[in-house]
């Protein structure tokens, strides 16, 4: 690594992980870029080095807790830490083993709290850091059949904002950043894609406008961030049982 700033970053091969490497790799920063699939990595790392970021690649699965002592041990001395790496879930109750559960959360949430628990005091000895969380809409609302998710995320931001308060006079900033529909590969992946005909393009937002508003929210040492004007609007009535109803209609399969 150069002299440049170090930045971290989980979930690094594709969507809004690799949108974050982009934007930090731009103002100067080189990049830990962490996820499970090393073609992408090495194809990101190739694509940073247009902006003169030197980009370690790390491979390793963080619903496991060997991956997430792997990250623990690479960000120990990281200027900005983006925890960022997920996957959507939905699933009826009952439907999910014990070790499913277990991998989930750790992936989502105990996880994420393990590396802050690690990371965070060393920043604050430092005196600087930056730290964003990425969480979901979800953690504001309700979610039949993706409850296991939609706890996992609450978690999640409820130790973000307290985190937040915590270490804000130490020169530390923690941001979670709650984005909703965003335009990547995840719902493909969890087998949703019927929400891309079903969820209206409104709806959508980009993963560039998620890295932006966790930014910002970042300089504003804001603990919470919600990106888009839908959303932003739409929070304090995601739990009615109108915007349920809406919404579940609006997402359900044909």
């Amino acid at each position: 690594m150069s002299n440049r700033q170090l930045a971290l970053i989980t979930g690094a091969s594709s969507g809004i992980g690799r949108e974050f490497a982009k934007s930090l790799a731009k103002s100067g920063y080189d990049i830990i870029a962490v996820a499970r699939r090393r073609e992408l990595l090495e194809s990101l790392a190739s694509e940073l080095q247009v902006f003169g970021a030197d980009t370690k690649v790390v491979v390793a699965d963080l619903s496991t807790s060997v991956g997430v002592q792997s990250v623990i041990g690479e960000a120990s001395n990281v200027d900005f830490l983006i925890l960022n790496a997920g996957i959507t879930r939905a699933a009826r109750v009952g439907s999910t083993s014990g070790d499913e559960i277990t991998k989930l959360n750790t992936l989502l949430a105990t996880g994420v709290v393990e590396v802050c628990e690690a990371i965070v005091p060393k920043m604050m000895q430092r005196k600087m850091g930056s730290v964003v969380i990425v969480s979901s809409i979800a953690a504001f609302t309700p979610m039949p059949k993706s409850a296991l998710y939609a706890a996992a995320k609450s978690y999640v931001t409820s130790y973000g904002r307290s985190l937040n308060l915590e270490v804000r006079k130490s020169g530390v900033r923690v941001c979670v950043v709650c984005p909703g529909y965003v335009r990547t590969e995840l719902h493909q992946q969890a087998g949703l894609t019927h929400l891309r005909e079903r969820v209206p393009k409104w709806l959508w937002i980009e993963p560039d406008d998620v890295v932006k508003a966790a930014l910002r929210g970042l300089r504003k040492n804001k603990s919470v961030v919600v990106p888009g004007a839908v959303y932003r609007l739409a929070r304090p009535f995601l739990g009615s049982g109108v915007a349920q109803t809406v919404w579940q209609r609006t997402t359900r399969r044909r």
